[in-house]
């Protein structure tokens, strides 16, 4: 498999997540898939920064991605081990749609190939396959 492209980002807090989550857009070319990419990215670190790290900004975030020329795969690990079972919502009922919390996976699930956790590690699978990328400097 070719890596076209790899980073990783480590972020303290959430401060400055919107730039990152513009410059993988832009150097992977994927403005078709701008939404997506966009809701999957703020989702998984906002979750990352409130539920994993407990909104502790000395703690870091790391956004791990690659894309080999059909698939972007994002890792998004965050400090605390997490010890227990995450359930990624397949449905969400009407009464919970408008929630403010307990959407995001949901959302995640429904806007990507795959998607599961692993410890601290939320892994990402979308096909993005029409997209030609970019040489753009971070």
């Amino acid at each position: 498999m070719l890596n076209l492209i790899k980073n990783t980002q480590t972020l303290y807090g959430i401060d400055g997540y919107n730039k990152i989550i513009e410059t993988i857009i832009q150097k992977l070319n994927a403005y078709d898939y701008y939404f997506d990419i966009k809701l999957i990215l703020t989702e998984a670190l906002l979750n990352a920064f409130e539920h994993g790290n407990k909104s502790d900004k000395t703690k870091p975030i790391n956004l791990f991605y690659n894309f080999d020329g059909k698939y972007l795969n994002f890792k998004i690990t965050h400090y605390t081990k997490n010890t227990q079972n995450i359930n990624i919502p397949e449905s969400i009922n009407n009464e919970d749609l408008l929630k403010e919390h307990g959407r995001g996976l949901f959302l995640i699930r429904s806007l990507s190939d795959k998607v599961e956790f692993k410890d601290n590690s939320l892994f990402i699978k979308k096909n993005i396959l029409n997209t030609t990328p970019k040489e753009v400097l971070i």
